[in-house]
């Protein structure tokens, strides 16, 4: 079984590689042609445009990876159907669940490298990729952390918390210097809203340096007009899908601690860690492709109903999600509910094959 293995392996790892070499083509030239509007604003150019879809290519292969794993396992054991190769095993006494079970130990081998390319090069990748952008075109901003944003605007330093969903920062602190690099003016803010062409600062502390003393007052609103404008500090905020799971826990630690709506970020975290169990019930979902009512069509027609099978668990899954953060406080019972309908049906499906 060793030598079944290696060879279905194989031919699994081909098509998927084969799929995901097509997807991410298309995706990056429908991204480049996305740029192409901002190609020629300030220094942004061509090999910036092409750097930042490159940077941006390890997140997107795993976000879409468990559609790439339903089409190339459908690819890859149609090529085995249509040569009549899964009649020869099936005729040797190989059981479909035996089949079903080499096509999963290699989908655990490409998921774990995939997870690990998600958790440990994707988060940095598009971060970097995303300061670079906003510099090419802006050149304001400094520094774009997990635990906040860094901006310069002039002689002044800005550090902002978090950027809520609504366009709204919290946290924010202002340090303004002089000519000299001396700290005159601090300003601190729990929240800020952009009205018009500035920010307005809601209670606010106000700390005035001197050289023999530091004077502190309250003001209830401020208007701070700044280059920080809200579409630059959208392109530069950490979203969830671009945290690792290890600093999405903390983050949501963080904001439990502080009161604050964490549970988009606990959607995200779930998502993230039932991530193979997802992956291994699309590879399931795959099987009945082959073996079922499909076995007998071509390539083409396989891997159609396969995409819009992908498609429409994609729309379930950002449905139920949407939905779920309005109507219930458990993210992860909706995160795992498209899951286990995809993998109930699967193994339904892979039953039903005679």
């Amino acid at each position: 079984m060793d030598i079944l293995d290696r060879y279905i392996g194989k031919t699994m790892i081909m098509g998927v590689l084969a799929v995901m070499f097509v997807m991410v083509t298309l995706d990056s030239l429908i991204s480049f042609a996305g740029e192409t509007n901002s190609i020629g604003r300030v220094n942004y150019g061509v090999w910036d445009a092409i750097m930042y879809i490159v940077l941006t290519i390890p997140q997107k292969i795993y976000i879409m990876f468990p559609m790439i794993a339903l089409l190339g396992t459908i690819l890859s054991m149609g090529v085995l159907a249509g040569n009549s190769e899964l009649i020869a095993i099936r005729a040797a006494g190989v059981s479909i669940i035996r089949i079903t079970y080499s096509v999963l130990k290699t989908g655990i081998v490409l998921t774990a490298f995939v997870i690990a390319v998600g958790e440990f090069v994707a988060p940095p990748a598009v971060q970097y990729a995303k300061l670079q952008r906003v510099n090419a075109m802006e050149a304001k901003i400094s520094l774009n952390t997990d635990y906040g944003l860094w901006a310069r605007d002039g002689r002044n330093y800005i550090h902002i918390r978090r950027v809520e969903n609504d366009g709204r920062l919290t946290g924010i602190n202002i340090y303004a210097y002089d000519e000299q690099h001396n700290l005159v003016q601090t300003l601190s803010s729990p929240f800020a809203e952009y009205e018009n062409d500035h920010w307005k600062l809601y209670d606010v502390i106000e700390r005035s340096i001197f050289t023999d003393r530091i004077e502190e007052k309250f003001v209830a609103t401020v208007h701070w007009k700044s280059l920080l404008n809200p579409e630059v500090v959208d392109v530069v905020s950490i979203s969830p899908d671009n945290l690792s799971i290890i600093k999405l826990r903390s983050y949501i630690d963080y904001l439990k601690s502080n009161k604050l709506d964490s549970e988009e970020y606990e959607l995200t975290f779930w998502s993230k860690l039932i991530a193979p169990i997802t992956i291994a019930a699309m590879i399931v979902l795959a099987i009945p492709f082959v073996f079922g009512s499909l076995r007998n069509v071509g390539a083409g027609q396989r891997i159609l109903v396969g995409f819009l099978i992908g498609l429409g668990f994609f729309i379930f899954n950002k449905l139920i999600g949407n939905a779920g953060l309005v109507y219930t406080n458990y993210p992860w019972i909706v995160a795992i509910i498209p899951t286990l309908v995809v993998l109930v049906i699967g193994v339904l499906l892979v039953r039903r094959i005679r």
